[in-house]
């Protein structure tokens, strides 16, 4: 089964690697393990820069949001630690 070519675009661009618009899910986990940091800060920099993020509250949903439609690119794990890493700068602000 293809992969959701929306999802992949995104994921290439969050992940500075235009390569992954074609890749399989288990290529964009690998990719996404070496730059999970990169990932995290794609996300918050989307947050920061939408119009419907108005406090922590708002950032905490859009962020869930943009998660579950990357979900089926990450493994378990990734999202968890990308999720804890969202929660935490975003309770920075």
């Amino acid at each position: 089964m293809a992969e959701d070519p929306e999802a992949l675009a995104q994921m290439a661009r969050l992940l500075g690697d235009e390569s992954l618009r074609l890749a399989a899910a288990e290529d964009v986990r690998t990719e996404a393990e070496r730059r999970l940091p990169m990932l995290v800060d794609g996300l918050l920099a989307e947050a920061a820069a939408s119009d419907d993020v108005v406090d922590r509250e708002s950032a905490l949903a859009f962020l869930a949001d943009r998660l579950q439609f990357l979900s089926h690119l990450l493994s378990e794990d990734q999202r968890e630690r990308v999720w804890e890493a969202l929660v935490a700068k975003v309770e920075a602000w």
